[in-house]
């Protein structure tokens, strides 16, 4: 479970906050596109938390079915939610003048609840897992979730990371020789800088030029690396470093200083010129970057120790 849904308070606490899940199913409910048609209230309900519709279209029926919706917060507790539970569902279906029973929970069903919903003309359950996996799935759900699971959400967003939108117009490092999209994580590739072969003057040093990056190429590691190899195997001397080192913040900025390094060993820059382009750099940022993964600290810690080592 990505969500904990001991975030949202217990029922029987009191505080102003004992209605929050039922708000919560009622918010996700009506993400979901069910109609509202009474919503959480504090009087004698009858047994039952909400009451929603759902409109079914079909070739050539369309139907409303209404949903008596019971919403069970098990989670700070971690209890199932037994048969008896839920007691005169068909009764409580009849008096409410609905269609079918729904179960909102966030625990699981046992199953003596599960065998007494056999008997249920109309039934739907959406459990912790369900609720999840629907909320997480796209934009509007994860905009819910951050309302209702603020921590863990959080967390969430951290560990999986998605690119910021910046650029009206966001282009891919794609492999030179197949096309595949190197930053999409989907296939693993590597950035090769290349330079010629060391030469030597008359007097056996090597000349100045040398030392130069001549070309950089973009490539899938396997085969495809291999096919690029025979290309400049001759020519050049190559060096090479991950691309998922190019979404990783602390490696992608350690990077660019290993290239501002090179430039300024060669360019006329003053050394405060210098100082103050990198805290130029270290400044900004944060407002373009993001809190590292826990895979990415990983990697992180690797690369440090084997600098120091």
């Amino acid at each position: 479970m990505i969500l904990d849904f001991k975030e949202i308070p217990q029922a029987n606490r009191g505080g102003g906050q004992q209605d929050a899940f039922e708000l919560f199913a009622r918010d996700f409910l009506f993400y979901l596109g069910y109609q509202i048609i009474e919503g959480p209230d504090r009087g004698a309900d009858g047994k039952r938390d909400l009451i929603v519709a759902e409109r079914v279209s079909g070739i050539s029926t369309d139907i409303t079915i209404k949903w008596l919706v019971s919403c069970k917060h098990y989670a700070h507790s971690g209890a199932a939610v037994k048969d008896s539970d839920e007691i005169n569902i068909h009764e409580r279906i009849l008096q409410h003048k609905c269609d079918g029973f729904m179960g909102f929970y966030s625990t699981l069903p046992a199953t003596s609840l599960s065998g007494l919903l056999e008997g249920v003309e109309r039934t739907a359950i959406y459990d912790r897992e369900r609720i999840e996996f629907l909320l997480l799935r796209d934009i509007e759900g994860q905009r819910l979730a951050a309302r209702y699971f603020p921590i863990t959400f959080r967390y969430y967003q951290i560990e999986n990371p998605v690119p910021a939108k910046i650029f009206s117009d966001s282009k891919p490092i794609c492999c030179e020789v197949c096309g595949q999209d190197l930053l999409s994580g989907e296939k693993s590739g590597i950035y090769i800088t290349l330079k010629p072969h060391l030469e030597e003057d008359e007097d056996g040093n090597p000349k100045e030029t040398d030392n130069q990056i001549k070309e950089i190429h973009f490539v899938c590691k396997g085969e495809c690396d291999e096919q690029l190899k025979e290309q400049y195997r001759y020519e050049f001397m190559d060096s090479w470093g991950d691309i998922d080192d190019l979404r990783n913040p602390t490696l992608w900025i350690k990077l660019l200083f290993a290239f501002v390094n090179d430039i300024y060993n060669e360019q006329d820059l003053s050394k405060e010129a210098f100082e103050t382009m990198k805290q130029m750099f270290i400044r900004s940022y944060p407002y373009i970057a993001r809190h590292l993964t826990s895979k990415e600290k990983e990697r992180v810690n690797d690369l440090l120790m084997a600098e120091i080592i």
